[in-house]
């Protein structure tokens, strides 16, 4: 045995063992495991330090007993550890086939991780320096992350009402504890800060409201923890139109390196598939609001995919069983435990569960309007502890529903005084919830486990600032966030996901697809073959192209659910590393706008054209094309835009209306702009339908003469008139090549103007929860 092997040596219990034997680990107070199925060595020794640090490397997996040797190693790291002498007791030579072999997946991915040293992840923390079992292991298998959360104070302003003064609410106050790897729990009431402390951990909340620190094994949180991390938002935000394995392998495209081929991204898929249990439903869409898909559980487990391709040592889970019944609950659970024996830190909130999730816990932070009044040990340790202050859990009583009945003020107090009492008895269930939260505050506070998390923590902040003041490096170093695959990579499967997408979903493809050929239909056979009298030539020949003009704008209203519908999911994907926000932005109108808005245009809009009659040469009909592409262009644009900046649907969808109602009334076709008050007729050079109809009117009419029928009753004015007449009085120029041309560009400037306001407000919008 090595000397580094020797340098903790402690005694191998026979049997069980008292965790309070050992002075210095107050935190897991009268906590009996029973140890004998760990791996020892012939001569006495077992090897639990050397294999929490790393029991991936070891071919071991720990069990849900062996946590509390995890923050006995991080005792014995501290120098805080008393005992050293050896135990001379014999153990059998056969103890270390005890150890549980790796599983498949360990086996795959060690095959895909052999060259580590070439293929480098975004999974590393090789910017700061290693710390006593580092989170990740030199082969590449998983080891979690230890983080600690110092001092945690988050306040938000409040304003109820536009006039009103905002008001400051805190929301986590001077939070500060240590979650390793394993299940660890966030528990508390609705509002009690348990969502936010997840997010504030994870990176994901906005550090402009946010005081105190993250350390991730002892070092300061990284630019691009976010993108080494996973994190599963509470409601699933997979794209329901593509299957499982499509979403998987589209996160696998983005989040694993150029340095992965296609063979190596496809095992690694499969192997979450299998590690998941997601085999039956691989191929079977997630399912949308039109289209059935899998089950709400197997939808958990493929969102909990997503962030495993990258094996990030830390996932994050907000509220994971939420919207799921019991049984697809405990699966979704049962499938995280079998993930913390791996050796990830996972890190989740939860509400209230079954007694069948709870023992699956192996520590837990109970959370009361933003403070903490439990942090320690899961299973029966809270249940100790809370004895200990006189609360008394009930034989057959789920432990967090105890929890809960005790925040709530329905538990009385075994050794309780007469103020208890009184307390049990208010009438008003928020006054006693919040007289009995202060109690357990304060209780929590004051006891000697508090204590030993709040001197623990202030060693990993003391040892972080000697290494600071020491080091010749930069304090504020740290790693920008940076995109595992190239920027047309990332371009080229975004929009891959986009084209399935739409061609998946039956309201994007076949219903204005539909919308369109009718239209098409429709003004070919009311308009068809339009004669030039004077009495309807002119008149039909301006109905017709107000009608193809508002068409194209206002299928528009559409585009309105394009960023509303899935800002959810580009806020996540851009934030965790998935693609670039200009990625996103031009999959869009490549895949989205084009596809829906501008090919109907060119398939359909020709019908219309010849059926009615209009000018017969062929560039008369391109640039009739040009103009109706160039007017969806800008209304979407413009749709877009709104859609980007607004989160209400229903908002969103009235303000654009009234913006084409506006183009609309000043493009002086409804109102005569002779007529119009000089300080409103400049509104007529933002309106689409101007540059439209100007543009279609100009290049049909100046050719074009019209005259009375010879049938016609018409006694005044029988002379026959130019079009150009028409467009003198609309005020629409035709004389020079550039008076076409002008309506194209103006058409062109609307639309390149409210793009980039478009992608602006994209880049700005709010990343954090």
């Amino acid at each position: 045995m090595s000397p580094e092997d020797t340098q903790f040596s402690v005694s191998m219990p026979t049997h069980s063992s008292n965790i309070s034997d050992f002075p210095d680990s107050k935190l897991f107070h009268n906590h009996t495991t029973d140890h004998t199925d760990l791996p020892v060595t012939t001569d006495g020794s077992f090897e639990a330090f050397k294999i929490l640090n790393n029991p991936l490397d070891n071919n071991y997996t720990p069990t849900e007993d062996h946590m509390q040797y995890r923050s006995l190693h991080d005792t014995i790291q501290d120098g805080k550890f008393p005992y050293t002498k050896m135990n001379s007791q014999t153990i059998p030579d056969n103890a270390s086939n005890n150890r549980i072999q790796p599983t498949n997946i360990e086996k795959n991915y060690n095959q895909v991780n052999s060259t580590m040293s070439k293929k480098q992840t975004l999974t590393n923390f090789d910017e700061f320096p290693p710390t006593p079992g580092g989170s990740f292991s030199q082969r590449g298998k998983i080891s979690g992350a230890k983080l600690s959360f110092h001092h945690i104070s988050y306040e938000v302003k409040i304003q109820k009402t536009l006039c009103s003064k905002p008001v400051i609410k805190t929301i986590l106050d001077d939070v500060s504890g240590i979650l390793r790897p394993g299940m660890n729990a966030l528990m508390g009431p609705t509002g009690s800060g348990k969502s936010s402390l997840l997010d504030v951990l994870a990176g994901r909340k906005d550090p402009k409201f946010l005081s105190g620190k993250v350390l991730i094994d002892g070092r300061p949180q990284p630019k691009n923890f976010k993108c080494i991390s996973g994190y599963v938002v509470q409601d699933d935000i997979v794209m329901g139109t593509l299957t499982v394995r499509e979403n998987l392998s589209f996160s696998a495209a983005l989040r694993m390196t150029m340095h992965y081929t296609t063979e190596e991204r496809n095992q690694k898929v499969n192997d979450i598939i299998d590690e998941l249990g997601l085999n039956a439903v691989a191929d079977s869409k997630v399912g949308t609001e039109l289209v059935r898909g899998v089950s709400g559980g197997e939808r958990k487990r493929t969102s909990i995919g997503m962030e495993l391709i990258t094996e990030p040592p830390v996932l994050f889970l907000d509220e994971p069983t939420t919207g799921l019944d019991a049984y697809m609950a405990g699966q979704v659970v049962k499938t995280l435990k079998a993930l913390a024996k791996r050796g990830r830190t996972i890190i989740f909130s939860i509400h209230q569960p079954k007694y069948s999730i709870y023992k699956l816990f192996d520590t837990l932070t109970l959370i009361y309007r933003g403070q903490i009044i439990y942090h320690g040990l899961a299973k029966k340790e809270p249940i100790r502890y809370f004895g200990r202050l006189g609360y008394v859990c009930e034989n057959h009583n789920n432990p967090p529903d105890f929890f809960m009945d005790v925040i709530h003020g329905e538990c009385l107090r075994q050794n309780g005084n007469t103020s208890d009492v009184q307390i049990v008895d208010h009438h008003d269930t928020q006054e006693r919830m919040h007289l009995v939260g202060q109690q357990l505050i304060q209780d929590w506070q004051t006891s000697e486990m508090a204590q030993h998390v709040l001197e623990e923590v202030s060693s990993i902040a003391n040892r972080l600032e000697k290494y600071e003041n020491g080091s010749k490096k930069s304090k504020d170093k740290a790693v920008d966030i940076s995109f595992a695959a190239s920027y047309f990579r990332q371009l080229n499967k975004v929009c891959w996901r986009s084209i399935l997408n739409l061609l998946r979903d039956p309201l994007a493809s076949v219903i204005q697809t539909i919308v369109y050929l009718f239209f098409a239909l429709s003004m070919g056979i009311v308009y068809f073959q339009m004669n030039d009298s004077l009495e309807s030539g002119i008149q039909n020949r301006t109905g017709l192209f107000y009608f193809c003009t508002l068409q194209v704008i206002f299928v528009n209203l559409a585009t309105i659910e394009l960023f509303i519908k899935e800002r959810v999911l580009f806020i996540h994907e851009s934030s965790s590393g998935y693609y670039q926000v200009s990625v996103y932005f031009f999959s869009k109108i490549i895949c989205d706008i084009i596809p829906t808005k501008v090919l109907p245009i060119l398939l359909f809009m020709p019908i219309c054209y010849w059926m009615a009659g209009l000018q017969k040469t062929f560039g008369a009909f391109m640039f009739f094309e040009l103009i109706l592409c160039l007017t969806t262009l800008a209304a979407a644009a413009i749709a877009l835009f709104i859609s980007a900046s607004i989160t209400v649907f229903g908002l969103a969808n009235a303000i654009i209306s009234i913006i084409y109602v506006f183009m609309m009334a000043f493009s002086g076709f409804l109102i005569n702009l002779k007529s119009m008050a000089v300080w409103l007729s400049w509104l007529r050079y933002f309106s689409i339908f101007r540059y439209s109809m100007g543009g279609l009117l100009a290049m049909e009419m100046k050719t074009l003469r019209f005259c009375p029928m010879d049938n016609s009753n018409t006694t005044i004015n029988r002379q026959c008139q130019n079009g150009t007449t028409y467009l003198e009085d609309q005020e629409i120029p035709y004389i020079t090549g550039w008076d076409l041309w002008y309506n194209v560009v103006g058409l062109m400037v609307i639309m390149i103007a409210f793009y980039i306001l478009c992608y602006v407000r994209l880049r700005l919008l709010n990343k954090y929860k």
